[in-house]
């Protein structure tokens, strides 16, 4: 079984989603949560379900700027006010106001309100970059110690092209940037370069004890490690999934996030990785002809 034979293919495809994957986020700005473009959450309770369209409608009036409501879990019902420095003051008593008018009968209860100030949360949208950031050089230096500068920097490739599509679906999704959010792209990108260290570390070892083309042993490799690639998904997915059905709103979107992040890392190990590390080790690939 020659895996190795098709990564050309799967390369450029994935070059051109990458591509792709720039010019969409470029055009459709993402959707930062409250933690990121300030403002403040409001969580609250009902005795019964309530149409949530008129809910959105009538709150909406409290703010200047667009309210989003949410179903949070069985009879509540998140609500997101935008940072409103003229509203901010008096928010509270407005909702109150609201609810006593339109939904006394349902003795409406706040049960949860969190107020983020702007500035706050640029300072986190810095920290998570930066968090991104500091970890990619990390993970270079350490495979760069442990291997050399073409694995290390193939691996850096592979981690920019799971992070780049990861942020792609978050987009297409429509999926808040929110802490969680950076937590679970975080945790992808570990898991990914987890994934790609695996088969490079077996083709290090066949390098060192099989006399073979460079194609050859980097496909030798994929094989070997392959089972434990394919085990290692479903074991993750199989704990991720019904995270995702049945964790709540509060984590579906980490879960649903780690599943495509855990997707796109198991292909970028077996194909796309693999194969930038051949294109940067010039000189073994020159010597192959």
């Amino acid at each position: 079984m020659n895996i190795f034979k098709f990564s050309k293919y799967f390369f450029f495809l994935s070059l051109f989603f990458i591509i792709f994957s720039v010019f969409y986020i470029n055009s459709n700005n993402l959707k930062y949560g409250l933690e990121f473009s300030g403002g403040t959450e409001v969580i609250v309770d009902f005795d019964r379900e309530v149409d949530i369209d008129s809910l959105r409608e009538r709150v909406s009036f409290i703010s200047n700027l667009n309210t989003t409501v949410q179903l949070y879990d069985k009879n509540n019902y998140l609500v997101k006010f935008p940072f409103d420095e003229k509203s901010e003051f008096n928010l509270k008593d407005k909702i109150d106001k609201v609810f006593e008018e339109f939904y006394s009968d349902l003795n409406p209860s706040i049960i949860q309100i969190d107020f983020i100030g702007p500035k706050v949360g640029k300072e986190l949208v810095q920290n998570g970059l930066m968090a991104i950031i500091y970890g990619s050089i990390a993970i270079l230096i350490y495979v760069f110690i442990r291997f050399n500068l073409s694995f290390a920097i193939s691996a850096i490739f592979a981690l920019f092209h799971d992070f780049l599509i990861s942020v792609f679906f978050i987009s297409f999704l429509n999926i808040e940037i929110t802490l969680s959010t950076i937590a679970a792209i975080l945790t992808v990108i570990g898991y990914s370069v987890n994934d790609t260290i695996v088969i490079f570390d077996r083709v290090r070892e066949n390098l060192l004890n099989v006399k073979s083309q460079f194609r050859e042993t980097i496909n030798t490799s994929i094989i070997q490690t392959l089972s434990r690639t394919i085990l290692t998904v479903i074991t993750v997915l199989i704990v991720l999934i019904p995270l995702f059905f049945f964790g709540g709103p509060i984590i579906r979107d980490f879960s649903l996030i780690m599943i495509i992040g855990v997707i796109i890392g198991t292909y970028s190990s077996i194909l796309f990785a693999p194969y930038s590390m051949y294109i940067f080790s010039l000189r073994r690939v020159n010597k192959d002809g």
